[in-house]
C-alpha cells in the first residue's frame, strides 16, 4: 500500500457512520477492590530446531489509592522444541496467566492484560489494541472519535459484539481499549475499574494493571544473566566454546555487526 493510500484510508473514517445510540455513559464507583494479573516472556536462546525461552507471571491486588497485596513469580526456564516455538510459548504463558485467574476469582474483579480467551466469570480483559476493522480502518479509532464527539469528557462504553466492548473509563483521558467481558453486570463493573484508572502516570488505564507490567517484565539485565548462565552451566557439562558456537550461532547477528 502505498502512503497516499495509507493516508485516505485513515483518514476516510470521516465518511464512516455507526450506531450513534450504542454509546452508553456510566459514572465512576467508588470503593472497587481488583485483582490485576500479566506475564512477561523473552527468547534466551535460539538454535531453530529447540528455543529456550524464559517466562514470568505475576498478579496484585489493590484498591483506589494502594497496592495492596503482590505476588510475583520466579523467572522461569522452558525449552521448547520444533516449528512455531515462540507461538506455543505465547500458549503457555497465557495457560500460566489463566491458572491464577482461575485461582483468584471469586467476590473481585479480576483484571487481564489482553483478550479473553477462556470465559470465566469475574475476569475482564483489557487489550490497548484490537485486531476489529471497518474496511481497512481500526474499528478502535472510529469508536473513539464519534465518541470523543457525542460523549465528550464522560465515561463510556460501546458494545462492539457480545462481551467485547470499547471502553473510556476517565472522562479526560484520550484512550480507549477494547475490554472483553462476558457477564452481565458490565455497567457496575466499568464503573469500579474506573475507580483505579486516575493515576496520571497512566490516566484512563487501570494502575494496578501497569503497575504489574512493570514489575513481571524480564529486563535486559536478567536476559544477558540467564544466557550467561546456561552458558556457563552447559561449559561445566563439558560442552567446548566451539559446539556451543554451532548450535546456538546466529548468521543475522554477524552479518548486522
Amino acid at each position: 500500500m502505498k502512503a497516499e493510500e495509507i493516508i485516505e484510508a485513515i483518514f476516510g473514517a470521516n465518511e464512516i457512520e455507526i450506531d450513534r445510540d450504542k454509546f452508553v455513559e456510566f459514572n465512576r464507583k467508588a470503593g472497587c477492590t481488583a485483582y490485576s494479573i500479566d506475564g512477561s516472556s523473552v527468547k534466551i536462546l535460539d538454535a531453530y530446531s529447540f528455543s529456550i525461552f524464559a517466562r514470568r507471571i505475576g498478579y496484585n491486588k489493590a484498591n483506589e489509592e494502594n497496592i495492596i497485596e503482590k505476588k510475583i513469580g520466579e523467572i522461569e526456564l522452558d525449552t521448547i522444541y520444533g516449528d512455531g516455538a515462540s507461538a506455543e510459548n505465547d500458549l503457555r504463558r497465557e495457560e500460566e496467566e489463566y491458572k491464577i485467574a482461575k485461582e483468584i476469582s471469586g467476590n473481585e474483579i479480576v483484571i487481564f492484560d489482553g483478550c479473553l480467551k477462556y470465559k470465566i466469570d469475574g475476569v475482564v480483559g483489557i487489550s490497548k489494541k484490537s485486531g476489529y476493522r471497518i474496511g481497512k480502518i481500526p474499528l478502535l479509532f472510529i469508536i473513539k472519535k464519534f465518541g470523543d464527539e457525542i460523549m465528550k469528557n464522560k465515561c463510556w462504553y460501546y458494545k462492539i459484539e457480545d462481551g467485547v466492548y470499547a471502553v473510556k473509563f476517565y472522562p479526560y483521558s484520550k484512550f480507549v481499549f477494547r475490554v472483553d467481558y462476558f457477564g452481565k453486570y458490565e455497567d457496575e463493573i466499568f464503573s469500579e475499574i474506573s475507580s483505579l484508572c486516575k493515576d496520571i502516570s497512566c490516566l484512563g488505564y487501570p494502575y494496578c494493571l501497569a503497575d504489574i507490567h512493570r514489575h513481571v517484565k524480564i529486563s535486559k539485565d536478567e536476559e544477558i544473566y540467564l544466557k550467561h548462565l546456561i552458558q556457563k552451566k552447559a561449559f561445566e557439562k563439558g560442552i567446548s566454546h566451539e559446539e556451543w558456537e554451532n548450535i546456538f550461532y546466529d548468521y543475522h547477528e554477524y552479518m548486522e555487526g
